[in-house]
């Protein structure tokens, strides 16, 4: 990455300077066909701002033969922002062999004058044994400590290192150490991680967010990260959540072809369509049952243009929520469009939370965070925010206060709203270790009210048995850290969250045999 404007989780706004222009991050590369195309790539600059594509070597070979190094693939496509070339490998992963070795594959494109190049892997589908996936992965290394000779002789293009091991996470990390070892990297100056289309089609998205998370775990972050075959928008925000710097799909025009219909939360069969839920420019001047009229041609050609309307406008949106911090609100907010994303989702909350997802989310921000239930419990401010207190926070007292409130207001606004608890608090501070129970952090310390992030969101207060279960286990890791001799808990509103929390922690304070007191603030 040549500059970096904004980050939250692994997403990050940047800029990579590629030889036809700048792009910038996180982007779409719409799949080309070198011959047949009907979007022009040229109208996809000018309508849509794509500036990067990507086409395949081996297919320009299927239709025009081996190039000559005086053709040139931006001639060929008639456009002129970046172009990267596919190698052949997609053509592997669906038919299983092309007919161009390596060195041929990156001929076709140093001829072809592409942009960014790839050298020719051997794809690792998750229907692979691990014998077939080990002896791919083998071959695939075996290809690039060959192909390396040919690339170092070229540096007008960007090449790409493509990585291999499919959902087998003990392979895709044994091929990156090697790599590593073998001190390959610094031959590439993009990374991109294959062979995720067929998980695409099967929904299996807990595997996909796997591997890319190992993937940007292990290779560094100052390259760009690139994901083959991305598919639909309504995965974009996680791919970019968990560090995918560019992609490719060839689901708008394919899906088009089908008449599908895509949306942020699905897609549509156009037959199924009462309305057409988007102001885009097709859908502000045609109805589905013009489209399914239409001439072929025409009908395929709308359809695309839609589904890349909506796949641009989901890019924006997540550079809109990555510069505004609140790319995690959005990746909530999308989890609900399937239930497999939705558990996959899960899946990142239990196996990612902590270092991973905390690594380039900003330790401050300039909003409020919007807090809807226990799936916000574990989003990075707050985990990180914890384990600082925890490590950090020094006892005053021996006695802890524990001032229970419905938790719609934050700390801070309570405080300013209740001038007397506010007097009484501070007038006994030597005395006693004040701290809120607050539903989806645990206890908070008065002290740390008024920082972020705990002095910033929004609360819905609704409060699941989930939220609760994950407040007990932060109330006694706190409890067991600060080693308290009393403990005194307090409510101080009447409403009916504050009573069931009020009645919640006493009950699980006589559970597990904690000794306490329940008193009136006055009663101090």
């Amino acid at each position: 990455m040549d500059e970096i404007t904004s980050s939250d989780l692994h997403g990050r706004i940047g800029k990579v300077l590629l030889p036809k222009g700048e792009v910038v991050t996180p982007t779409l590369l719409p799949v080309i066909d070198p011959k047949n195309n009907i979007i022009p790539p040229q109208d996809m600059k000018k309508k849509f701002g794509f500036n990067f594509v990507i086409t395949s070597a081996y297919l320009y070979f299927k239709r025009f033969g081996m190039p000559s190094s005086s053709d040139d693939i931006h001639k060929t496509l008639d456009y002129d922002g970046n172009i990267m070339m596919d190698s052949g490998a997609y053509q592997v992963l669906v038919y299983g062999d092309v007919e161009i070795d390596p060195i041929q594959s990156l001929t076709i494109q140093t001829n072809l004058g592409t942009d960014v190049g790839v050298i020719l892997d051997v794809p690792t589908p998750p229907t692979d044994t691990y014998t077939q996936a080990k002896q791919k992965v083998e071959e695939t290394i075996r290809r690039v400590e060959i192909s390396i000779p040919y690339i170092n002789s070229h540096p007008e293009t960007v090449w790409t290192l493509p990585i291999q091991g499919g959902k087998n996470i003990h392979l895709l990390k044994q091929y990156i150490e090697t790599v590593k070892q073998k001190n390959y990297l610094e031959s590439f100056n993009f990374h991109a991680l294959g062979s995720v289309a067929p998980l695409m089609s099967r929904y299996d998205f807990t595997s996909l967010f796997s591997m890319i998370k190992t993937a940007r775990e292990l290779l560094p972050h100052n390259i760009p990260f690139h994901l083959f075959g991305a598919g639909h928008p309504m995965i974009f925000p996680f791919i970019v959540a968990l560090g995918c710097d560019t992609f490719d799909s060839a689901a708008y025009i394919l899906y088009a072809k089908e008449n599908r219909y895509m949306t942020t939360s699905g897609t549509y069969h156009l037959s199924d369509l009462l309305e057409l839920p988007c102001p885009c420019e097709i859908c502000s001047k045609w109805t589905s049952k013009e489209l399914l009229e239409s001439d072929k041609e025409s009908r395929i050609r709308n359809i695309a243009l839609h589904n890349l309307y909506v796949s641009q406008a989901e890019i924006k949106n997540i550079k809109v929520s990555i510069k505004d911090g609140n790319l995690w609100e959005l990746l909530e907010r999308r989890s609900k469009s399937h239930p497999a994303l939705y558990r996959a989702f899960k899946f990142i909350i239990d196996e990612f939370k902590g270092d991973f997802l905390e690594f380039a989310t900003p330790v401050t921000k300039q909003i409020g965070l919007k807090i809807y239930d226990e799936d916000s419990f574990y989003r990075p401010e707050y985990t990180r925010a914890r384990t600082q207190m925890y490590d950090s926070f020094k006892p005053k007292s021996s006695k802890l206060v524990i001032l229970i409130s419905s938790g719609w207001k934050n700390p801070t606004e309570f405080l300013y709203s209740r001038p007397d608890v506010k007097k009484f608090v501070t007038e006994t501070s030597n005395e006693y270790d004040f701290a809120f129970l607050v539903p989806f952090i645990g206890l908070l310390p008065i002290e740390l009210s008024e920082t972020f992030p705990f002095s910033q969101y929004v609360f819905s207060s609704v409060i699941s048995e989930e939220m609760l279960s994950n407040l007990w286990f932060e109330t006694v890791t706190f409890i067991a850290k600060m080693k308290y001799d009393k403990h005194i808990i307090c409510q101080i509103e009447k409403q009916e969250e504050a009573k069931d929390l009020f009645s919640f922690i006493q009950s699980k304070f006589k559970e597990n045999k904690i000794p306490f007191k329940v008193k009136e603030l006055t009663e101090l």
